[in-house]
């Protein structure tokens, strides 16, 4: 789509829709309509690729910002456009519901309605609800089994023999007693432990001081479930905190981490933690924004401080939005005291999060640079089996093919492999490379290794013509890629270059293969050279025949192991009398260090 095929746009706020054909690209709020939708004909990357894929756009005019914000989130729910940051799947994450009825009940449920009910979540898993369910249930005797909305019975149920139910549906239930409960279980559910625990050790007293000693033994038994399930005192970091909402987040490549943490009355509550997968070219204000539109658009009850790590162009119509659903909302950055440590708390948190779970993606095989590198190279399938190519040599001599293996992400050090080319006489990269691929795919290696999903070659186009040489004489055709150094450029079969952003997961690997592959061929450079100047070194020495020089070399690799030896040790150890062991010594003495 072009500029000048827009539609004519207000200056007034509203809701945009990029579209092609009946498919919504995207979906995006905007203050000023007209200048908004224009600025993406000026901007680069994702925004003008959505604009130029489009074959119309549509808009909706709305009063206010906070509409505009409402309203994008309800659409992106609904139609989940494919460059929208989505932060979850089509499921709706568990809330529990304390209903609004003379004789309420707890429920587990799945949207949030405008029913009168209290509501309490998004909780991010099914079993945290359950367990948090099954302690109210044990502990406080509200009604479980007389329906909703509440239904009359004519006999009470097992849970009213077990003291875990008033029985209000067959009228035996205290109406004041009732709603006592119900508070408590508001106050619980709110995070107030601690105020709860004060009204429960009061009432058990209280009961003690009429001898209601079974009244007593039933408040003391819930004080110590609801002790072993939260715990006798969270963590607090200061009363005068109060209520607040506070964010992390930490972003690696192509994933991103966003942490929600609660505290209440200065104490911590818990956390979610939301992994988004394919971030691509989204900045991190848009990351943030999707993750916060997706929480709050059903989360309650709110508090009244929202605390993010950075600032957002929205944050005033966040706050109004927020304040909109019941009580005043105020968002901000924080810039100094206790709630910078907060925040500070949180983006430490989100950073480990991240790199714990890139490691498990490493140990599981499903590393994000192997996702990387299928969609960046347009390959197949995601490949698991990585090698590396480089060559290393000094002037021509000590010529070696190396080869480094990753699977899955992780290096598989038993199957590096060095290959020396012989025959040269100048230095010539390109035929080494070209014969170490032949080499490799051919004879004893090709039939003890399996074959790559991908080759790395070290180099720019030069090196990778080689390697399809050396792959042509082997008979085969593998995806390859090379690895221009100065830039860190990836350089494709076809002459094309891509440069990827240095915080890519695919770049990320392949550079951690290349410098693999390198170290693996310097090791093994290294040693030939000092075979090489030990194989010097002997020639010289009266008595060391080939037999001796032999067993030397099998013994000893570098002239520094032999050099730390005295001579004694240089004859037990290599096999030689004592004439010999010393004409070795001082002939190592002469060697400069």
């Amino acid at each position: 789509m072009r500029p000048e095929e827009l539609p004519p746009l207000p200056e007034a706020p509203g809701v945009y829709l990029w579209k092609a054909g009946e498919t919504i690209l995207y979906v995006g709020k905007a203050k000023n309509l007209k200048a908004r939708v224009g600025s993406y004909f000026h901007s680069e990357g994702k925004s003008l690729r959505t604009a130029q894929e489009a074959t119309h756009l549509e808009f909706i005019v709305v009063r206010d910002e906070v509409e505009a914000l409402l309203l994008e989130a309800n659409l992106i729910k609904h139609h989940r456009p494919r460059y929208n940051v989505l932060m979850k799947d089509d499921k709706h994450y568990p809330f529990l519901k304390l209903t609004q009825e003379d004789w309420p009940m707890l429920l587990v449920v799945r949207r949030v309605q405008n029913d009168g009910a209290r509501y309490w979540g998004p909780f991010p898993e099914a079993s945290a609800v359950r367990r948090i369910k099954r302690l109210i249930d044990r502990v406080f005797p509200l009604r479980k089994n007389s329906g909703y909305p509440f239904r009359k019975k004519r006999y009470p149920c097992l849970n009213y023999a077990m003291g875990r139910c008033f029985a209000p549906c067959v009228d035996r239930a205290d109406p004041k007693r009732y709603a006592q409960v119900v508070a408590q279980v508001s106050q619980l559910l709110d995070g107030r432990v601690d105020e709860l625990y004060a009204q429960l050790k009061a009432q058990m007293r209280q009961a003690a001081l009429n001898q209601d000693f079974e009244r007593a033994a039933e408040i003391r038994d819930q004080i110590q479930a609801i002790q072993r399930f939260f715990g006798t005192a969270q963590q607090a970091y200061d009363p005068e905190l109060g209520d607040l909402d506070f964010i992390g987040f930490a972003r690696a490549g192509d994933y991103a981490i966003l942490q929600h943490y609660q505290m209440r009355n200065g104490q911590m509550l818990g956390r979610i933690s939301r992994l988004v997968e394919g971030v691509g070219e989204a900045s991190d204000a848009e990351l943030l924004e999707a993750f916060l539109r997706d929480y709050y658009l059903e989360a309650t009850p709110l508090p009244p401080l929202l605390l993010l790590p950075f600032a957002l162009e929205s944050q005033e119509a966040l706050a109004a939005f927020l304040s909109s659903k019941g009580r005043k909302v105020e968002v901000r950055v924080p810039q100094r005291g206790e709630k910078t440590r907060l925040i500070e708390l949180a983006q430490r948190n989100a950073q480990t999060t991240l790199e714990a779970e890139l490691r498990l993606m490493e140990r599981k095989g499903d590393h994000p640079g192997l996702k990387g590198l299928m969609e960046v190279l347009g390959l197949s399938r995601r490949p698991y089996r990585l090698e590396g190519y480089d060559i290393s040599n000094l002037l021509g001599e000590s010529v070696v093919g190396s080869i480094a293996v990753f699977e899955g992400g992780r290096p598989k050090k038993a199957e590096y492999r060095r290959i020396k080319i012989r025959g040269l006489s100048q230095p010539n990269d390109f035929y080494a490379l070209e014969e170490t691929l032949y080499r490799r795919f051919t004879g004893r290696l090709a039939e003890s290794l399996p074959l790559p999903d991908l080759l790395l070659i070290d180099g720019g186009l030069g090196q990778v013509r080689a390697a399809q040489k050396g792959l042509a004489r082997a008979g085969l055709e593998l995806p390859l890629v090379g690895l221009a150094k100065r830039e860190e450029t990836l350089v494709l079969p076809d002459g094309r270059s891509l440069a990827l952003p240095l915080h890519h997961p695919a770049l990320q690997l392949l550079i951690y293969l290349r410098d693999e592959t390198h170290r693996n061929g310097l090791i093994f450079h290294r040693k030939l050279r000092q075979e090489k100047a030990l194989q010097s070194l002997f020639d010289g020495i009266p008595g060391i025949g080939p037999a001796r020089k032999q067993a030397l070399l099998n013994h000893f690799s570098t002239l520094e192991e032999l050099k730390a030896l005295s001579p004694e040790e240089l004859a037990r150890r290599a096999g030689l009398d004592k004439k010999s062991a010393q004409a070795v010594w001082r002939a190592l003495r002469q060697v400069s260090p």
